[in-house]
């Protein structure tokens, strides 16, 4: 279960706000932040956080590149090499879906998420568009994703 968001709750964790607000910071002329600015030198605190999507033209599809550690601890599977389709036929998700409306409008998308495999848990998910230039070729867009837990109590969960 997915739930789009038009800012990141109250609860939110640092560490998504600090990310989104790094996004915002890096964006080039164009609207884009490039590999250049996402790079792992300038993401040392969100590393193990981030899974990169790489859209595919000839598959119409989004290749999980790099799957974060913390990624792939919460939610139990490492898909690097997978796709975004695949993720959705299994988890019966629609994260194609998104990753399309983020690559489309090249805009950051929110969401509100059930952990993969843990009912109990929840996550607030980022969607970030970045432009991986290419010499030579036409140039290559990447969503990068990152997932944190985020807590509610029982009274103020918005699934229930």
């Amino acid at each position: 279960m997915e739930m789009l968001l038009d800012k990141l709750p109250d609860n939110a964790p640092q560490a998504a706000c600090d990310l989104l607000d790094f996004w915002h910071r890096s964006r080039q002329e164009d609207g884009l932040p490039s590999r250049t600015e996402f790079s792992p030198a300038h993401l040392g605190p969100w590393l193990d956080d981030i899974s990169i999507y790489e859209y595919v033209p000839s598959k119409n599809d989004f290749q999980i590149v790099i799957d974060g550690e913390n990624i792939v601890k919460m939610m139990g599977e490492d898909w690097r090499g997978g796709y975004a389709r695949e993720i959705d036929f299994r988890s019966d998700t629609s994260i194609h879906s998104a990753l399309s409306v983020v690559r489309e409008t090249e805009q950051p998308q929110i969401h509100l998420i059930h952990i993969f495999r843990k009912d109990w848990s929840r996550g607030v998910r980022l969607l970030m568009p970045v432009l991986r230039p290419c010499v030579g070729k036409k140039d290559v867009l990447q969503v990068f994703m990152a997932v944190f837990p985020i807590e509610f109590a029982a009274d103020t969960d918005p699934f229930y």
